[in-house]
């Protein structure tokens, strides 16, 4: 066999190779579904041994179409994230235009790690970087991004910054000698205290903060907490803050924090500036709300929903009184993985950490552009920029508004719809974010579920247990084909006063094209599904080494 054809200096032909192994491969994946109203493809649980026992690498070239049939059956099981059934993470479909051009881009096999074997494409991170820049209301001429492995990537970052601006000359002595705390709040993402992990300053470095019954930072107790760590002669590493997070999109207050750091920098006239990072991951797209014109209403948004949608576009707005934040485009960007950035308001403390000066974007030339030279990666993808430059071209600030809307708009209908039926509470109608959480109300019991988050354990333990095996159900009558969602459950979830946590049943609407009449079908099918569970007498258990956080934890 002819090796050599599958490489072609004409794009032409590479283009139409291209199309031909497309339209092969989607024939044979077409073929793992059965019914196109399930939320994932056909195929059930098995051990991947499965998949590995019988081969090996082959000894001569294969034909294409046997590589083909072969690599189809990998996809059993994959998550259609345009099903008004797909309910389980904040993931949105990813739009064609971003996955064309990534695609495309990669036919030039470039290494953003530097510009030199990437032509100009590496302009899209720096577009994309001023487009945030401006959004958030930063300097551009000193803010820039860096586009990295995912949502832990821009922590990372930011406790690595904050750590170079601390101890400047870490890099060459390290961190031997000295205590580095970073501060986090009980609502944050378990990565806060992983990315401490994986820099050498260990999981406890990471200090989780109590919050107020808004779920947002306790103020006072930061303020208490960080003049410790200063009396005792620690070095504060980072200050994390929530920019919405997955549950609740719960947006700390920026700016009073970024007051109390600077009090306490010239109170105790430390001789560095502690860094603020908003993990903003999920919220940072509601800046695209800034200016929209409720007199005109473009959206038609409801009086609660322009309110609701306003007031989180306010919080994270106070994003520009920070250091730092990430964004990912492959969630409410509606990009493919992996798209995620961090922004730094001063660029020049992302370049420090390779003992370089950033000269400033307008005086930057060709040849110059080296993100190797301070960033962890020495190869970097070129789908994260080449994506979100697409996305922000392509829809521009109407249209990201317009895809955001319709996913904000789908979950109020659904907690409304939700939270008018007999056996369910939505516990969150207050939410100003995507995700629905609801309890399912146990046989015996009806009462509310503030009296089970005031009431005894032993109910709490019983609302748990009872809305877990509800979940349970769902997935075993989902595996049987007689339902058409996959939803995800917390068995972690805690509120604000509760003695232990009560477990949430959990529903993310991220699909921007479906309409409300699919949705109505999908919820009628989960109503409808607690008469069955509750005639149904056997104990169910997890078959499966899942996280505790069951399912899609990112």
């Amino acid at each position: 066999m002819n090796v050599n054809k599958y490489f072609s200096k004409n794009k032409d032909e590479s283009i139409k190779q291209i199309n031909n192994i497309l339209d092969t491969l989607n024939k044979n994946v077409k073929t793992k579904i059965t019914n196109d109203e399930k939320p994932i493809l056909d195929g059930g649980v098995k051990l991947y041994n499965k998949f590995l026992k019988d081969k090996h690498i082959p000894q001569e070239p294969r034909n294409i179409k046997s590589v083909l049939s072969d690599f189809s059956n990998y996809f059993e099981r994959s998550v259609i994230w345009e099903n008004p059934g797909t309910m389980i993470n904040i993931t949105p479909p990813a739009n064609i235009p971003s996955i064309a051009t990534a695609f495309y881009a990669s036919l030039f096999n470039p290494n953003f790690a530097q510009d030199e074997p990437s032509g100009y494409l590496m302009t899209t991170e720096l577009l994309v970087s001023k487009y945030l820049s401006e959004l958030c209301e930063w300097d551009i001429k000193k803010s820039r991004g860096i586009f990295t492995f995912g949502g832990k990537g821009t922590n990372l970052y930011a406790v690595k910054t904050g750590i170079k601006k601390a101890i400047p000359n870490v890099i060459e002595e390290g961190i031997t000698g000295k205590e580095i705390v970073v501060f986090s709040n009980e609502k944050s993402h378990p990565c806060h205290r992983e990315v401490c992990d994986w820099l050498g300053l260990g999981k406890n470095a990471c200090h989780r903060l109590s919050v107020d019954e808004n779920g947002q930072v306790n103020l006072e107790l930061l303020e208490k907490d960080l003049r410790k760590a200063l009396d005792e002669g620690k070095i504060i590493g980072c200050i994390i803050l929530n920019g919405g997070t997955t549950n609740e999109i719960i947006v700390d207050p920026i700016k009073p924090v970024y007051e109390l750091r600077n009090k306490l920098v010239k109170e105790y006239k430390l001789d560095y500036i502690p860094h603020i990072h908003i993990d903003a991951v999920i919220g940072w797209v509601w800046l695209m709300f800034k200016n929209y014109d409720y007199n005109k209403n473009a959206l038609k948004m409801t009086e609660t929903e322009y309110k609701k949608i306003h007031s989180l576009c306010k919080k994270i707005s106070e994003v520009k009184y920070a250091d730092s934040f990430g964004a990912d485009f492959h969630k409410t960007g509606f990009c493919p993985y992996v798209s995620s950035i961090y922004m730094a308001k001063n660029y020049d403390d992302v370049m420090k950490l390779g003992n370089k000066t950033d000269k400033g974007v307008e005086n930057l030339s060709f040849g110059e552009y080296s993100p190797f030279e301070y960033t962890l990666e020495l190869t970097r993808s070129c789908v994260g920029p080449v994506a979100a430059y697409t996305a922000l071209e392509t829809f521009g600030i109407g249209g990201l508004q317009t895809l955001v809307y319709n996913v904000f708009s789908n979950a109020e209908y659904t907690r409304n719809y939700l939270n008018k039926q007999k056996d369910f509470e939505v516990i969150n109608m207050d939410t100003e974010g995507i995700a629905t959480l609801f309890i399912v109300k146990t046989p015996e019991n009806d009462k509310n579920y503030n009296d089970y988050v005031k009431g005894d354990s032993k109910d709490l333990s019983k609302l748990l247990d009872y809305n877990q095996q509800f979940y349970l159900f769902t997935l075993k009558k989902l595996e049987e084909g007689k339902i058409n969602f996959k939803m995800a459950f917390s068995k972690s979830y805690k509120p604000y006063g509760a003695s232990m946590p009560t477990g949430a049943l959990k529903i993310y609407c991220m699909s921007p094209i479906i309409s409300k009449k699919e949705t109505e079908k999908i919820l009628k099918e989960i109503i409808n599904l607690k008469e069955e569970f509750d005639h149904y007498s056997k104990l169910l258990k997890e078959d499966r080494e899942v996280p505790i956080d069951y399912v899609y934890r990112d």
